[in-house]
């Protein structure tokens, strides 16, 4: 029997794919706030080592081992290590000096980079679709997480100023994280581009496993072993089945859902009040998120009849 709904939902796996994962990757804020006295290096190590030994016992008992296999790009998988570290690190220096919103607006900014570099490096064609989705993207960013002042509250001077250039290099790192597991993609199986690069980013974090003490970590230990299980283990998954399986231009502005996603379970669990403004913003990017997901087909998996998901 013909199933209309069936057939959308199977043409937008890797669509929903990135949606999930960015639910999952927006519990961060959550996680970090019933985390105490500890720094956020050794919660990022923390959540990194929980995530990595949860995907690795996931991989040996679905059988998938071979998956893990190294092949040629090795040098690709590294580079994709040191951009997870360095997405990680710039984004909260940005947190640290600036704000939350400014810190999630600058970040946010990488669909912009990404529409601009994947015509040339990965040979996409820009669509007027996605054109218009990232301005109303943008724009939707813009109103849920705009400083109390507007621009104007921005300063330009002193450490505020090393905030900003750390936000918008975290959103440069971030799009060519996107980009990068493109170029991945062409040679290893999703769990290879999950699992290698965390482990990288896991060992060049090492050094911060120290910068805490037993008894804070035994007392945080149950909190940072769910947080990597569900930002890494599950988010993490999604994410890159999503972004490998999608053009990048799509993967990136699908993964603005994931403020958005915050804002909403914020008012779930923390009881935090909606504005006018975030209610637009979010209404917004899901606007743009529709776009482009009801646009024609795209992904990899319809064109090579390849199967994506593990």
């Amino acid at each position: 029997m013909f199933h209309p709904c069936r057939m959308f939902l199977e043409s937008k796996k890797a669509h929903l794919a990135v949606i999930i994962g960015c639910v999952f990757y927006s519990m961060n804020g959550l996680f970090i706030s019933h985390i105490h006295d500890m720094d956020i290096s050794p919660v990022i190590f923390y959540r990194l080592f929980f995530g990595i030994l949860f995907l690795f016992i996931y991989i040996i008992s679905r059988g998938k081992t071979p998956d893990l296999r190294l092949k040629k790009r090795r040098g690709s998988l590294f580079l994709q290590g040191v951009l997870v570290v360095m997405c990680m690190l710039l984004y909260f220096t940005c947190l640290k000096t600036t704000c939350v919103s400014i810190a999630i607006l600058l970040q946010y900014t990488a669909p912009v980079y990404v529409m601009l570099v994947s015509p040339f490096l990965l040979k996409e064609k820009i669509r007027k679709e996605s054109i218009a989705a990232l301005f109303i993207a943008i724009t939707g960013v813009f109103l849920m997480v705009r400083p109390e002042d507007g621009l104007s509250g921005i300063e330009l001077t002193g450490s505020y100023m090393i905030g900003i250039i750390a936000g918008l290099l975290s959103g440069i790192v971030f799009a060519a994280l996107i980009l990068n597991v493109k170029v991945l993609k062409t040679e290893y199986p999703e769990l290879a581009i999950v699992f290698w690069p965390m482990g990288i980013a896991l060992l060049l974090l090492s050094p911060s496993a120290f910068d805490v003490s037993r008894d804070v970590l035994y007392s945080n230990l149950t909190v940072l072993a769910v947080f990597g299980i569900v930002s890494i283990g599950f988010g993490e998954i999604f994410t890159i089945l999503g972004f490998a399986n999608l053009k990048a231009q799509t993967g990136s502005l699908l993964a603005l859902i994931e403020p958005v996603s915050g804002v909403f379970l914020d008012i779930a669990v923390l009881g935090i009040a909606l504005s006018p403004e975030t209610l637009a913003g979010c209404a917004l990017i899901m606007v743009s998120a529709l776009i482009i997901s009801l646009k024609g087909p795209e992904d990899i998996s319809e064109k090579t009849g390849e199967r994506v998901f593990i």
